[in-house]
């Protein structure tokens, strides 16, 4: 680095070559008897500019200047800083000075509280909000550059998935916000589907699924009952096992809306709660019984879980058996006891797809409306919940 005086102006030139940045986002460290040379060089008004002008993009040397712009350092000093024009690229940058890089001049905590105020408002009022209250000049666009961006490359995994989708508004046309996650490591990937066809759905889970470093044999607990030939296809694709656990939350509440629709809510309240108690075997679900609690302990005391399950069913059968909407249920509970109680044999399936849902329900009003490009949404939900969520 150099210093000079412009010919006829009432500023120093400070100069410096652009060879000897290391990276192109980040400044180094220029030091004399330990103290940072722009502490002692740079005055009010010095202009910044490169010796040897190389676009830090694509590293051309066929640059041009393009006008100057002001900066203000922590300490007040104002000074301006020389932009340039790549003609090969038409990238735009400006002239550095040591220990002036992009971001750099920004503590570590100025930097959190920036990316955790944007979760809340915009990108402007973020900005604003900081040099009303904290006296300090950030860019919107600097708080945007902040957020993390999705994680590339391959994560670790448990081979426990949970599914789940959501509507999302994108450019004000709504579509469908998709979510696998490991039930296990938290790690996830979304995308913003255009519709829910078969072919969508398996294209997604053939772009999903590659981005784990997954075992022979996964276990996915989903909602709904559109998946069956969905998983078989990327199954047979990808050549590893798929098991499929269906969400048991879904399945009590489907039943609940016939019985409703049914009006049949009075008659078959018990047939519910016995239902409940049979897929979420706990002290709250078993004191909703009432009377039939007793009776309940009795014939469960000293069982398993897997046990409890056979003994309920057979009670269920014995007791609303011949209820043509219990009968229907009980029908479907034998034509798929393998994804409806995958997770009697192994306690690491989720029985529910709650976590997923989980996901989707933290600032979920916030993520479907205010973030309403798709960049937008999956940028700021995967920081959230990579980031802020974790306490990290």
């Amino acid at each position: 680095m150099r210093l000079r005086k412009a010919p006829y102006t009432e500023f120093r030139r400070v100069s410096t070559s652009l060879d000897d940045y290391v990276s192109v986002d980040s400044s180094p460290v220029f030091l004399i008897n330990n103290i940072p040379m722009m502490d002692m060089e740079l005055k009010e008004n010095d202009l910044i500019c490169f010796m040897n002008p190389m676009c830090p993009h694509c590293r051309s040397r066929n640059v041009v200047k393009n006008g100057t712009c002001l900066r203000t350092m922590e300490n007040g000093t104002v000074f301006r800083v020389q932009r340039y024009r790549c003609n090969d690229c038409r990238y735009s940058f400006v002239a550095r000075p040591a220990n002036y890089g992009y971001g750099r001049h920004y503590p570590d905590d100025v930097r959190e509280k920036s990316v955790r105020t944007r979760v809340k408002t915009s990108l402007r009022k973020a900005a604003d909000l900081f040099r009303i209250l904290g006296n300090v000049i950030i860019s919107h666009e600097t708080i945007r550059k902040y957020v993390p961006p999705s994680r590339s490359g391959m994560m670790e995994s448990s081979g426990y998935f949970v599914y789940d989708e959501q509507y999302a508004h994108i450019d004000g046309i709504e579509k469908y916000r998709a979510l696998l996650k490991d039930s296990q490591t938290g790690d996830f990937v979304e995308e913003i589907l255009d519709d829910l066809k078969e072919e969508t759905l398996v294209n997604f889970f053939l772009m999903a699924l590659p981005g784990f470093a997954i075992p022979e044999e996964i276990f996915i607990t989903t909602d709904g009952y559109h998946y069956e030939s969905v998983l078989e296809t990327v199954s047979e694709r990808l050549g590893i096992r798929m098991r499929r656990q269906r969400c048991l939350f879904h399945i009590e509440k489907d039943l609940a809306h016939r019985i409703r629709d049914a009006r049949m809510e009075e008659h078959l309240d018990m047939a519910k709660k016995l239902i409940k108690y049979m897929f979420f075997q706990n002290e709250t679900n078993l004191k909703k019984l009432g009377k039939n609690r007793d009776a309940v302990v009795k014939l469960t005391d000293g069982m398993s879980e897997k046990e409890i399950v056979e003994i309920m069913l057979d009670r269920i059968r014995s007791l609303y058996g011949e209820d043509i909407i219990i009968s229907h249920f009980l029908s479907f509970m034998k034509r798929h006891r393998k994804e409806v109680f995958l997770y009697l044999d192994d306690s690491m399936v989720e029985k529910t797809s709650g976590k997923a849902e989980q996901h989707f329900s933290v600032m979920s009003w916030l993520l479907k409306h205010r973030f309403k490009t798709r960049d937008g949404l999956l940028r700021t939900s995967y920081w959230y919940h990579r980031y802020l969520s974790t306490g990290s």
